[in-house]
């Protein structure tokens, strides 16, 4: 049942407050914003005239610029993880020309992170770096544009590519396009060494496909989830660990085009996953995809234990070309969330520190989500859940459509604490910092203080 009302005492009198703002270009429409995932104080943005932009989430200066990498609006963009400290930073873009771009950075931004010395010793824990804070990109003649390598492009798509990730753990590039296929990439040789190769493509999608997104190792290899046009989604994986990736999962449920994928976060599984009711798996993330048919949905993975006796395909104990095919996974969905938008829903984030959900689209709304256990048991002794609105802002960006929403953390240096934000990336070209806030009867905005320049 959808409820629009506040059941958690940690959610008493939330509003929506913007923090910043920032104009690309009047004539230039934003896709998405993306933060580093390596404690870097990066986002990078995605826009149509053929650049990528870099803003420090310290002070939301701009940071650099990449260009002349693309003939076409740059329409997505990533990450690469790291493993060690000493790897360089790796972006991706994805563009409507049909090609990926493959940026590093060696500049200075990384020598502005000094560790702290406690009696003589480094400090090797990233959380405890110190942060040049007098470290600003405010004009041009400042910005770090010559110290991004634009490093190989990568081809193979025959149409606009719609959305690029890289596995949790930085192994696999993964690809989409509106011809229908997703590639998948790897890195061979040394790191640095700019060298990929194809290790599948896949094409079972019958339409254009919209979004990707990745699942870390659960034992059984990484597993991408895709969406799109037709209306569906497919889980993908290296069923032998050899190469073959194949499609293990189709789920059907929406009736318009699926815009947005997001895997449940750990904290939120800590919290839900014991009162998980019915044929619903334990211990596997849930996934939440958003739609232009104005939905929300939540799957689950439905338990299916192999028959008796007969082996598992992901048995590493039998040679591969004796075991049985891998089982096609069944998920259903296990609830809709309520329903407030009026129009296409274009993109959703699921907070890592909170298990708190954000949503946005055409119709220019922030809807802020959360999920909660209303008391009442089942036959099982399980409490249950539901989720409802916490949150709503309309109007965010104007009259204009929010292609984009993504939690992310800063440096505040004010409270000398890292705290949780979002951004979200419009049409009109604005990108915009926002953060909740305890309603005292006045609202207040820090735009002033903290505009993009």
């Amino acid at each position: 049942m959808s409820k629009i009302m506040n059941k958690s005492p940690d959610s008493d009198g939330l509003q929506i407050l913007q923090l910043a703002e920032f104009e690309i270009s009047p004539s230039t429409r934003s896709w998405v914003s993306v933060p580093n995932p390596n404690d870097h104080q990066l986002i990078a943005t995605a826009t149509s005239d053929k650049l990528a932009r870099i803003y420090s989430l310290e002070d939301f200066s701009l940071h650099s610029v990449l260009e002349g990498g693309h003939s076409r609006s740059v329409r997505s963009i990533a990450w690469k993880p790291t493993r060690k400290k000493s790897d360089p930073i790796t972006l991706v873009t994805g563009s409507f020309d049909a090609t990926i771009g493959i940026w590093r950075y060696n500049g200075k931004y990384l020598d502005k992170l000094t560790r702290k010395q406690t009696s003589g010793e480094l400090v090797e824990n990233i959380d405890e770096l110190e942060i040049d804070h007098t470290y600003t990109v405010n004009d041009e003649s400042k910005r770090d544009d010559e110290d991004w390598d634009f490093a190989i492009v990568l081809e193979g798509h025959d149409a606009e590519i719609k959305d690029v990730a890289y596995s949790p753990s930085g192994q696999y590039l993964a690809s989409c396009s509106r011809d229908k296929s997703i590639w998948i990439w790897e890195e061979v040789g040394a790191e640095g060494d700019d060298e990929f190769e194809t290790v599948a493509v896949l094409q079972d999608h019958t339409a254009d496909v919209k979004c990707i997104s990745w699942r870390k190792d659960d034992g059984m290899g990484e597993l991408l989830a895709s969406a799109g046009y037709d209306d569906t989604i497919r889980f993908w994986r290296d069923s032998d660990g050899e190469g073959e990736w194949e499609c293990v999962a189709l789920l059907e449920g929406h009736s318009g085009t699926i815009w947005a994928l997001e895997w449940e976060p750990e904290v939120s599984m800590t919290k839900f996953q014991p009162s998980l009711q019915g044929q619903e798996e334990k211990g596997v993330p849930r996934l939440m995809s958003a739609s232009a048919d104005l939905t929300i949905r939540l799957w689950c993975k439905v338990a299916s234990p192999l028959p008796p006796k007969r082996p598992s395909y992901f048995d590493a104990t039998i040679p591969s070309t004796m075991r049985p095919s891998p089982e096609i996974e069944t998920w259903e969905v296990s609830t809709i969330l309520p329903q407030i938008h009026r129009f296409a829903i274009y993109s959703i984030s699921w907070s890592k520190n909170t298990g708190r959900v954000l949503s946005t689209g055409a119709d220019g709304k922030i809807v802020l989500y959360e999920e909660c256990f209303i008391g009442r048991q089942t036959e099982n002794d399980v409490l249950e859940r539901e989720w409802v609105i916490i949150a709503i802002l309309g109007s965010c960006h104007g009259p204009y459509e929010i292609n984009h929403i993504t939690w992310c953390e800063r440096w505040n240096s004010e409270k000398q604490k890292k705290e949780e934000i979002f951004i979200t990336t419009g049409d009109d070209g604005l990108v915009k910092a926002w953060s909740l806030q305890k309603q005292t009867g006045q609202a207040v905005t820090y735009a002033s203080k903290y505009l993009f320049d």
